[in-house]
């Protein structure tokens, strides 16, 4: 494959594009908000989920979203519930005994987990009888809040609480070198706590570019242990192990080792699941829609005496937190799908997990590699097509890599860089067809410019259209030479006026040019009164030969017309000698750096010029050697002339007269 400045300045532009583009990603978050915008609009795409519609008052049709799992519900303190209470006298923060009736119903139903988003940090009235009604339960969970900066927290028990929240803690990694990100903690009240199946952090953080959560820690370093989120503690409890079944490796992933079979979505030999992380121990949240994507009801229903006769609660995992109440739930945050409550986050991250569905992030290297594949794809292929194939190429590349990005996403959730690739192909695109432009339109000027004078419009036309048919500089091709002659041309001029024998020249010379270029030859040069012209380059022609021979014939035919008309006007008549050769010939610029020309060279070239000369011995008007019959011998009528010696042939060359076409 060859390449020529052009090819190898576009590759540079693309590369130069590629590094810049690299360097950015790599070592800045520039573009990072645009990257982050980009696995949004990946979710938009695949969102499958129908919100609950409303029937009436307090009846709502639900459809449930195919990705949901049937056994996560949310129970929210939603409008309906406050305004049922608020009938009561009871408003919002509701009575801890408020709590204690509904989970004692609730609990009557054998849920797997009762999870309250709700934080019991102060001592309250009811505190032991909701603490009664926890230990009844013997599965509510209860979460807490790790701070990003120490708080004066005036709770004379800390030390009480610390020591039941480190009942639950794990080593940390030997290779972690990460800063812990959290400073304190305010646990829940020591008798809700000691009364709770688990206690967990239900921190929300963030991302640093925007205010989306896309990740969720499963873990968070504190003391120089890690403690788990309540998402982990409810999936270690839905699996029944423990803390020694928990494994983890910074930046790679947390092991769920020795787990049952029969409750895994995607069981395995080793019976473990590896929820990957990120370096800080975040997980990736794969979520499945937006608002009303989970089964929820009312958390007024579940106020009740006595207990669920039926089984539709059973080994369900019960979310209870603010939802969907305008002025109490405050826990909202920005998710891909937009304003989201707090109660979905922790919905969309256990499912996630106790799915198996993580979304699997490409590594920097592996995503620089895509960038450098585009890179040097754009860079080879963009100089080598018409603009027009480029315009197309590139646009079908880009909805190419969007479609693969999303589909990659979609089936197997393998999440690769998407805003990157796609600047990079516009920037790439721009920049080498704006340098083609400036190139082509200098490059179709030197064209017009040297081969208007030389070749027909006709040929004019077809290179600018495609410039890669000109290939300048010195190159060997089968080619067909004209040389043509006036026999006589000294005695003539000497019986004519200067200006009249210019007249009579110009008018003669105009009309050989015109049958070159009518049969599309190339014009090389004027010598006094000699034409010199050739068939075959700088447009390649299968049948330069014949349409040379045809020149040939026809300049000899107007020659004839212009005799007549001459000899009526008392000019001198002209008489000429036509000699036609072809073979290997040399073509392309030559000359100095101040001066050059579009011409051919070699032996061939000459035997040409020496047939137009040897019309003189034989009494003819057109010759062309053997070399030249052999190529349109079916379409000529000729005359076999002689066997020549010509200088510069090692062995004689057999002339023919050439008298007309067949057709």
């Amino acid at each position: 494959m060859k390449f020529n400045r052009n090819h190898i300045f576009a590759l540079s532009i693309s590369l130069f594009i590629f590094m810049l583009l690299t360097i950015l990603y790599k070592y800045t978050n520039i573009i990072d908000g645009i990257e982050k915008g980009a696995i949004d609009f990946r979710f938009f795409l695949r969102d499958p989920s129908e919100r609950s519609k409303k029937i009436q008052d307090g009846v709502r049709e639900y459809k449930p979203n195919p990705r949901a799992r049937k056994d996560i519900i949310i129970l929210g303190i939603d409008l309906n519930t406050i305004r049922s209470f608020g009938e009561e006298g009871i408003s919002w923060p509701f009575p801890w005994n408020i709590h204690a009736k509904f989970t004692r119903y609730v609990g009557s139903g054998n849920p797997a987990a009762i999870f309250f988003d709700i934080m019991f940090v102060d001592h309250k009235p009811y505190e032991k009888e909701l603490a009664d009604a926890i230990k009844e339960a013997k599965n509510v969970f209860l979460d807490y809040a790790f701070e990003t900066i120490e708080v004066d927290k005036k709770i004379s028990d800390i030390a009480e609480r610390e020591i039941i929240l480190n009942k639950i803690r794990f080593p940390l990694d030997p290779d972690d070198k990460t800063p812990a990100w959290v400073e304190d903690v305010e646990p829940p009240t020591p008798l809700l706590a000691s009364a709770a199946k688990g206690i967990g952090c239900a921190n929300i953080r963030p991302d640093p570019i925007d205010p989306t959560i896309r990740k969720l820690p499963m873990i968070i370093k504190y003391n120089n242990y890690y403690y788990p989120s309540i998402d982990l503690v409810i999936v270690m409890h839905y699996y029944g192990i423990g803390k020694d079944d928990v494994e983890i490796k910074m930046g790679k992933f947390l092991k769920l080792k020795n787990l049952p079979l029969e409750k895994m979505a995607k069981p395995n030999p080793k019976r473990e699941i590896s929820v990957p992380i990120d370096d800080m121990g975040f997980m990736n949240i794969n979520y499945i829609g937006g608002y009303g994507s989970f089964q929820h009801y009312p958390y007024y229903y579940f106020y009740q005496d006595g207990k669920i006769r039926n089984k539709s609660l059973e080994n369900k995992i019960l979310l209870v937190a603010a939802y969907a109440a305008t002025g109490i739930a405050t826990d909202i945050h920005k998710s891909p799908y937009g304003d989201t409550y707090g109660i979905e986050h922790h919905a969309n991250m256990l499912n996630t997990i106790l799915n198996q569905d993580f979304i699997i992030e490409l590594s920097e290297t592996e995503n620089i590699l895509i960038l450098l594949a585009i890179a040097l794809l754009m860079g080879f292929l963009l100089q080598r097509i018409s603009i027009i194939s480029s315009i197309v190429l590139t646009t079908l590349f880009a909805l190419i890599y969007i479609v693969g990005a999303y589909l990659l996403f979609d089936s197997i959730n393998l999440l690769c860089i998407l805003a990157i690739p796609l600047i990079q192909i516009g920037l790439t695109f721009s920049f080498i067809i704006a340098y083609r432009v400036m190139t082509e339109q200098k490059e179709k000027k030197y064209i017009r410019q040297t081969f208007s004078k030389f070749v027909s419009k006709s040929v004019v036309d077809e290179l600018l259209l495609d410039p890669d048919k000109l290939k300048l500089g010195g190159e060997k091709k089968i080619l067909t030479v004209l040389f043509s002659d006036i026999r006589g041309f000294t005695s003539i001029s000497e019986k004519m006026t200067p200006e009249a024998l210019v007249e009579h020249l110009n008018q003669y010379l105009e009309s050989m040019t015109n049958i070159v270029f009518k049969y599309n030859g190339t014009l090389d040069k004027y010598v006094g009164d000699e034409i010199m012209a050739f068939w075959g380059a700088p447009v390649y022609q299968e049948d330069h030969t014949l349409l040379a021979c045809k020149a040939a014939i026809e300049m000899m035919n107007d020659l004839n017309s212009l005799n007549e008309e001459w000899k009526k006007n008392g000019k001198p008549v002209l008489d000429i000698g036509i000699g036609l050769n072809t073979g290997d010939m040399v073509v392309g610029n030559m000359g100095s750096s101040s001066r050059m020309d579009y011409t051919l060279m070699g032996d061939n070239v000459n035997l040409g010029a020496r047939l137009e000369g040897t019309n003189k011995v034989y009494k003819t008007n057109i010759i062309i050697s053997e070399f030249t019959y052999e190529y349109v011998k079916n379409n000529i009528i000729a005359r076999e002339l002689d066997v020549i010696r010509v200088k510069g042939k090692e062995l004689p060359v057999m002339i023919y007269e050439l008298i007309d076409i067949k057709e």
